[in-house]
C-alpha cells in the first residue's frame, strides 16, 4: 500500500480563540495569541472541527447531452466545534447580546475566530481574514451522566478578494541530521553523552528537535538511548538513529564503547 503515514492527521490537542474585529493576529505559528484573543476553553475532541461547504451549482448541457458549463455561486463555509465549558467566552457565543443579569434574543456579532490543532510538535492554525458569526447548533442538554455541551457553528464571511482564512502551520520535515556522527564512550569514565538532532523543513528553515524525536539503538546490548542521551553498556559498537515528523535521520551516529 502506497502513501506516507506522516501526512495523515490525528490531532492530539486543539483550541478555538475569538477576538473583536481588528485584533492583531500572531506573526507566525510559533507566536502565542496576544491581547484581545479569548480562548473558548475545553472542547469535545470526539466532535473535533467539522467543516461543511455549500454552493449553488447548475450543470448546463448542449443538445446531445454534452456538458458545456457548471456555473457556481453562493458559496458558504461553516465550521462546527463543541464547547464543554460554561465561561464568559462561551456565553458570549451562545447568548450574544445578553448580560450576567438577563438573557436576550441572540444577535450574533461580527467577530474574528481562530482554530488551532497540535500534535507531535506540529501546529496548524486558520485565522479568519474578514469576520465570522457564531450560532448555537441544536440544543444544550444539562444532565447527570454526560458533560454539558454546546455545539457551535461559525459561518465564515470572505473578504472582498474571496479569502476566508489566513493559514499558519509548522512546515514539514525534509531531512534530519545527527551530530556528532561518531561518539566515543568509556565504561571506565564518560559512558553517557548527548546527541543533537537538527531538522530541515520545507521552507528551508532549521531547528533543533532532539527532545521531541524518537531515538533508538540497533544494538542495545552495547549502547542504549534515553531520549537523546546515549549510555555505554558493553564494549563494542552500535548505530543510534532518530525519527521525527515521519522522517528518519539519513546517517546514524556510530557509537564506540571502550573498556
Amino acid at each position: 500500500m502506497g502513501g506516507n503515514a506522516a501526512n495523515a492527521s490525528v490531532w492530539a490537542e486543539a483550541d478555538v480563540y475569538i477576538a473583536p474585529l481588528g485584533t492583531a493576529i500572531p506573526a507566525s505559528v510559533t507566536t502565542p495569541f496576544g491581547a484581545g484573543w479569548l480562548q473558548v476553553g475545553l472542547l469535545d475532541g470526539g466532535d473535533g472541527f467539522e467543516e461543511s461547504r455549500s454552493e449553488d451549482k447548475k450543470d448546463l448541457f448542449a443538445w446531445g447531452g454534452l456538458l458545456v458549463a457548471t456555473p457556481r455561486k453562493n458559496f458558504k463555509l461553516q465550521k462546527k466545534f463543541s464547547a464543554l465549558e460554561d465561561n464568559t467566552t462561551t456565553r458570549s457565543l451562545i447568548w450574544p447580546g445578553s448580560t450576567s443579569a438577563v438573557l436576550s434574543v441572540p444577535k450574533p456579532a461580527n467577530i474574528m475566530i481562530a482554530f488551532e490543532t497540535r500534535s507531535g510538535g506540529k501546529v496548524k492554525r486558520v485565522i479568519s481574514r474578514n469576520y465570522v458569526q457564531v450560532d448555537l447548533d441544536g440544543s444544550i442538554k444539562d444532565g447527570e451522566e454526560d458533560l454539558t455541551k454546546a455545539t457551535l457553528v461559525a459561518t465564515i464571511f470572505p473578504d472582498a478578494t474571496g479569502v476566508l482564512f489566513d493559514r499558519q502551520y509548522t512546515p514539514d520535515v525534509v531531512s534530519l541530521a545527527i551530530t556528532p556522527l561518531t561518539l566515543a564512550l568509556s565504561l571506565a569514565g564518560a559512558n553517557v553523552k548527548p546527541l543533537v538532532l537538527t531538522a530541515t523543513y520545507t521552507d528551508a528553515t532549521t531547528g533543533v528537535v532532539s527532545t521531541q524525536a524518537a531515538w533508538s539503538s540497533n544494538t542495545p546490548a552495547k549502547a542504549t538511548t534515553d531520549g537523546r542521551y546515549v549510555t555505554g553498556v558493553a564494549t563494542g559498537t552500535a548505530n543510534v538513529t532518530a525519527t521525527y515528523g515521519g522522517v528518519t535521520a539519513a546517517a546514524p551516529c556510530v557509537v564506540t564503547v571502550a573498556a
